[in-house]
């Protein structure tokens, strides 16, 4: 071996040990609290992880503050809550009312989860046949914007469907009595109209027409939208050894997800609760990934354009701004297609 060949094993085996100390290190808070979501799209990792100790495993005490949706969530960061679940959006708000919370990770491409489902006994043969339908939607959901894509791929004209104003559960009720003729919302509120004898049109990556499944192209979905791990930069800063035992945890639950899916189901409704039947719904609809990945840049670009179109923050924000990817290729680089521009 000459001399050139060992300096140059000796630099592998210290850049090994190197990567070795750093999974190793020890995490600089051993207990956090962590403000989840009672919903698989955003909270079905943290179930698996709680219920199969993968927390304890990596060293950490993570103990939760359960709320009811990703809008609470954004509440209790913006009062300095420093680690959280929830969507492109939360973050886009937060840092736009300087709070400097970022996206670390990734969990789960939910935009099938996002859809439009027609009442019981409407019938469209064609996309353009809803021209001249009533649709319910919930303002400030960005599922609204399903409609307009929709329209630009099947040509038809989407101002001719009138859109009426509702919250999710009253939009159900008034779809299944024919006070409207569809809902364009998430699950579980989908699938409540379809259990009532209505028929699902349309998700973010999917079109039923004549009950067939049609996959779309990447560059035609309707709806782009992602469940993601937040942290305030003060933490990325100071407690990235914390953190990185976060994103462990939650990638052995991903591997728990995709192998045993029935012990992660019932993990999921034990922590979630929510009845097997529309859990199964939910969860069967969400790619589950921790990852930082093209797909999860473009559900930010889409939701960030959304948010500035309706003025929900000031201007539109670039990734590179919002999403850190350090402390995950620090934990698993092979996770981490994306990073920011030089």
């Amino acid at each position: 071996m000459t001399a050139l060949d060992r300096r140059g094993l000796l630099g592998s085996l210290v850049a090994l040990a190197a990567a070795g100390t750093a999974r190793a290190a020890a995490p600089e808070q051993a207990e956090l609290e962590f403000i989840g979501v009672r919903d698989p799209q955003l909270g079905a990792q943290l179930a698996v992880a709680d219920q199969f100790g993968l927390f304890r495993e990596e060293g950490i005490k993570v103990g939760f503050r359960w709320m009811q949706s990703s809008g609470d969530v954004l509440t209790v960061m913006g009062s300095g809550a420093p680690v959280g679940v929830g969507g492109p959006l939360a973050q886009l708000v937060l840092a736009s009312q300087s709070m400097p919370v970022k996206i670390i990770a990734g969990l789960a491409d939910i935009s099938d989860t996002q859809g439009l489902a027609l009442g019981p006994g409407v019938k469209v043969e064609q996309p353009r046949d809803l021209e001249g339908k009533k649709l319910a939607f919930t303002q400030g959901n960005s599922t609204v914007l399903l409609l307009p894509k929709l329209a630009e791929l099947h040509a038809f004209d989407h101002t001719k469907v009138q859109l009426v104003n509702m919250n999710p559960s009253e939009a159900v009720v008034a779809a299944s009595k024919g006070d409207v003729h569809g809902l364009l919302s998430w699950q579980p509120f989908l699938h409540r109209l379809v259990t009532m004898g209505g028929t699902l049109l349309a998700t973010g990556g999917m079109l039923y027409l004549g009950g067939t499944p049609q996959v779309l192209p990447e560059k035609d979905k309707l709806i782009l939208a992602h469940a993601c791990i937040l942290a305030n930069q003060n933490w990325i800063d100071a407690r990235p050894n914390t953190l990185a035992a976060l994103l462990r945890a939650l990638i052995k639950a991903d591997g728990i997800i995709a192998t045993d899916r029935p012990r992660a189901m019932q993990a999921m409704q034990r922590v979630l609760r929510i009845e097997p039947e529309p859990l199964q719904v939910m969860a069967m609809a969400n790619r589950y990934r921790v990852d930082i990945s093209d797909q999860l840049v473009a559900a930010y670009k889409f939701t960030s354009d959304w948010a500035a179109g309706i003025r929900r923050i000031p201007a539109p924000q670039r990734p590179e701004d919002g999403i850190a990817s350090g402390i995950l290729a620090s934990v698993a680089a092979d996770r981490v297609s994306w990073r920011p521009a030089a």
